[in-house]
């Protein structure tokens, strides 16, 4: 059973802001970090990570807390109660181990891409894609297979939203060049990011549709820009391929 927390506090909300921020970090955040990132005042943010520790959702080793186990209990409750993870995993899995990269599952949300599961490769290369985390639109292989293939006016809504931020130097700058990008997308059915999130991260992307070829989510195979770039042909049929067949179960 829960512990309960000691009440007064209106900000109960900001319990899954601790969580999201500490998500976010790659090892874990000292209880003051926490208290800037969320505006909470330190006491409050103590009295909070003290109560997430309690029951489990956080861990705390030299003042540093992590996530806990009972994020990874939810979290596996989590993907066997969705069924398109359920789907996709054994094919992620099968497709990370023919190609020994990474693969990523993500899905659009707040005009941005959500990773909802991710293979590691045997050639993992430091990436930003935890899970949980989100990514742009308009510069990752996913974002990009997820917006060639939604409706004429939804894709005009998120286009609208992009902030043109140019993380590389291969990053899209303007909505026409990226509308150019889209058009040959939708024509050979697969993206590509050409490390124009992350420097040297190279992406092949497709888009998981319904009935309607709509994009209701994405997968991707990312690793090294040395490893991927001169195999791009190859790995697009495999990534083609493997979501034609998530798309075809999951809609059936």
């Amino acid at each position: 059973m829960m512990k309960e927390i000691k009440n007064g506090d209106k900000s109960f909300s900001k319990l899954f802001d601790i969580i999201e921020e500490i998500a976010r970090s790659r090892s874990g955040l000292k209880g003051r970090e926490i208290a800037e990132r969320t505006g909470l005042p330190v006491s409050t943010t103590f009295r909070m990570l003290k109560f997430l520790v309690e029951n489990g959702y956080l861990r705390s080793a030299s003042s540093t807390y992590t996530l806990g186990l009972g994020i990874a209990r939810l979290g596996n409750i989590a993907a066997s109660q969705n069924p398109l993870l359920k789907i996709s995993r054994p094919l992620l899995a099968e497709l990370s181990a023919k190609t020994m990269e990474t693969v990523h599952l993500a899905e659009l949300k707040d005009h941005q891409i959500r990773y909802v599961d991710k293979v590691e490769g045997v050639r993992s290369v430091r990436m930003g894609s935890l899970i949980g985390n989100y990514s742009p639109l308009f510069c990752t292989g996913i974002g990009k297979a997820i917006l060639a293939f939604l409706d004429p006016e939804e894709l005009e809504n998120e286009i609208r939203k992009i902030e043109w931020k140019p993380y590389t130097e291969t990053t899209h700058r303007t909505a026409p060049a990226l509308l150019r990008d889209l058009a040959e997308i939708r024509k050979r059915g697969y993206a590509v990011d050409n490390c124009e999130h992350e420097i040297g991260v190279y992406c092949l992307a497709a888009p998981i549709l319904d009935y309607s070829g709509h994009a209701i989510a994405g997968i991707s195979i990312s690793g090294s820009e040395l490893y991927l770039k001169n195999r791009t042909g190859e790995l697009a049929a495999l990534v083609k391929h493997a979501a034609a067949k998530i798309s075809e179960e999951y809609c059936g």
